[in-house]
Order: C-alpha cells, then structure tokens, then sequence
C-alpha cells in the first residue's frame, strides 16, 4: 500500500509540497528536520522563559513528523514535544500553586500533541488512499474502453 500511491501519483502531486508522499524516499531527513525542529523550539522556550508561551509552536514538528512519515513518527514526536515542554518549563522554575500542576499541564499538552498527530495521521491515510481508487478506477475504466473498443471493431 505504501509504494503504490507513490507511482500513480500525477506530476502535479509530485511538485506540491504538501503532498503527504513527496519526501517518502527521505524519511530520515524528515525525522531529523522534525526532531531539530522540536529541539530549536524547546531551546527557544527556555531561553525566553516561561511567561512568554511556546505551546503552539511546538506543534510543528509533530504535525510535520505526522503527515510526511505517518503515525508512529507523529506519536514520537507528539510524546518528545511533551517532554520538551515539560523540561523547558521545570527548568525556567515556573512557580506552581501546587507540585502536581507541572504533571497536569504537561498531560494536557501531550493530549493535545497527539491528537494533532493522529489526526493528521488520519487525514494524511485518506489522501493516499483515495490517490490509490482514483489510479484504480482510472485503470478499470481504461481497460473497460479497451474492451468495448475491441469488441465493436469487427
């Protein structure tokens, strides 16, 4: 299923970056530009620490590690940005009422990372996957022409 969708891809879905397929030979290059995006991102958090919030930028690196390498990559990333977060946080020495409100703000953004990542997972199945009918209905109907063309010729 994975190297199909890679071949009956149009040369337009070949040029646009946002297709979920267009860095399928080079995973590895988007799993480190994902994790080097996290990292930046957590570095960035802690230099300006904790009242200026990074929370939303740390979406990046999951949403891109989830659509252009799929599930697994996505929750990695999604669990690595939690810890990321929480990290940065404990080392500004963010002052809670309570100990265990850290635990609880860092649950809640890893909630919110994975369901970003399975999400785009999701989205990113279906584009495929209707890429793949699309290349199949295409070949039915080609073959079907060819059959009906074939059988009115005498």
């Amino acid at each position: 299923m994975k190297s199909a969708p890679l071949k009956i891809m149009n040369s337009d879905a070949r040029l646009r970056l946002t297709h979920p397929a267009i860095f399928a030979n080079a995973l590895g290059i988007v799993r480190i530009a994902s994790i080097g995006t996290l990292l930046l991102i957590g570095w960035l958090d802690y230099i300006t620490g904790y009242e200026f919030g990074f929370f939303i930028f740390y979406f990046i690196p999951v949403a891109i590690a989830a659509w252009y390498c799929g599930p697994k990559d996505g929750i990695s990333v999604a669990v690595a940005s939690a810890i990321c977060w929480y990290l940065s946080d404990r080392f500004t020495h963010h002052p809670y009422s309570r100990a265990y409100f850290i635990y609880w703000e860092m649950f809640m953004r890893l909630l919110s990372f994975l369901t970003t990542s399975m999400t785009l997972s999701k989205i990113r199945n279906l584009v495929l996957k209707e890429e793949l009918m699309i290349a199949e209905l295409i070949e039915a109907r080609n073959q079907l022409a060819k059959q009906n063309s074939s059988e009115t010729q005498p």
